[in-house]
């Protein structure tokens, strides 16, 4: 903060000695007059926060656009000194001291004036340069999922008396539970649960991430899934419960009945076989119409999205993948598309895929996806 503050007001000194140079001494003016600083601290200007946060963007040579506004100004300025050198008004002796723009001593105003053209020169041509740079079109990137670059294996843990099931990146887990509910765990997801529900008023398991599940029927025992943002109750039926953040929790269900609740059981509602309630902001549900199916195939090995925004399905290849997803274009984040493939199939071959459709750029490079239009 100290060597940014103390920047900034250098560039503020060197832009008043431009607007009124009569308030400076001829030593100050001297030492803004040096090329190697002015160019420094546009330098170092370049190297501040606001330059590093575009650093998609190429920065400009600023020597080199101060040499090639130097040279289209030599003439201009070599006819003036001519002129002015000749004028009996302007140096009636002839003399020519004080006038050198590279000399030590300049004292009089016509040579203040000149130390200023100079330095005027020299702020000018970093300034369009930097001006240049600044309102050079770039595109900005929007990282949007972020890989994992630990491997991990799925894993059984126990955990407070109960078991704690972890499915990392790039797999997924089907477990029977020993009431005989199974249960398919997505990509990094966790599930815990007791070893048996026996003697247990209800059937409580919690989750994190999506899972499908298929409950056994047991009207004296609930289901109950909890989520850190929703929790669902059933007493025999097939849903899918999705958790991964506030942006993404909803559940869908298959056949049966559920109730959903926010965890503060503040709003609660029942909903139908194909209807999908999400949670919205404030606790509240929206709940639509949709083929519910569609909503379980990931647990039949096929991603399958029907009008998602574009930001979502590369989140959840991503995932699959656990590849870093960075978007250049903020419109391409929200195109809503209809799209399926093969969990099996490798990644290059997806993205041929997603990119036939021809509304997108998706290209693997490195570690990464790119996305723009």
């Amino acid at each position: 903060m100290e060597e940014e503050k103390y920047l900034e007001e250098k560039i503020n000194r060197a832009l008043q000695a431009m607007e009124h140079p009569e308030n400076f001494t001829d030593e100050e003016l001297h030492e803004l007059l040096d090329d190697e600083q002015c160019l420094q601290t546009c330098r170092d200007l370049l190297d501040s926060k606001e330059a590093l946060a575009r650093q998609n963007a190429p920065a400009p040579d600023i020597e080199k656009e101060w040499n090639k506004f130097s040279s289209q100004h030599t003439m201009q300025t070599n006819i003036h000194r001519r002129g002015e050198l000749n004028s009996p008004d302007s140096n009636p002796k002839g003399e020519i001291t004080d006038v050198n723009v590279s000399g030590r001593k300049l004292s009089t105003p016509a040579a203040k004036r000149t130390r200023f053209i100079g330095l005027s020169m020299v702020l000018i041509a970093a300034s369009v340069a930097l001006l240049v740079w600044f309102y050079t079109p770039i595109h900005s990137s929007y990282t949007v999922f972020e890989a994992n670059t630990v491997a991990q294996e799925i894993s059984i843990e126990p955990h407070e008396g109960r078991n704690l099931l972890t499915v990392p990146r790039g797999m997924n887990k089907k477990i029977t539970l020993a009431d005989g509910t199974r249960i398919w765990l997505n990509a990094e997801s966790q599930l815990e649960y007791p070893e048996t529900f026996e003697g247990q008023e209800r059937r409580l398991v919690h989750l994190k991430g999506e899972a499908y599940f298929e409950v056994a029927k047991d009207t004296a025992h609930p289901f109950i899934v909890e989520t850190d943002l929703l929790e669902t109750q059933v007493l025999g039926t097939s849903f899918n419960v999705r958790a991964y953040s506030p942006d993404d929790a909803h559940v869908t269900l298959l056949e049966g009945s559920v109730k959903v609740s926010d965890t503060h059981h503040k709003k609660e509602l029942l909903i139908k076989p194909g209807q999908n309630a999400t949670l919205q902001k404030g606790g509240t549900f929206s709940v639509n119409e949709v083929q519910a199916k569609d909503y379980s195939t990931w647990a039949e090995g096929q991603f399958y999205f029907d009008n998602t925004e574009l930001v979502e399905i590369m989140r959840e290849l991503g995932r699959w993948y656990n590849i870093n997803i960075i978007f250049t274009s903020k419109e391409a984040m929200h195109y809503r598309m209809h799209f399926q493939s093969d969990r099996s199939e490798p990644l290059s071959q997806v993205l041929d895929l997603l990119n036939s459709m021809q509304k997108v750029n998706a290209k693997l490079e490195d570690d990464r996806v790119i996305v723009g239009l």
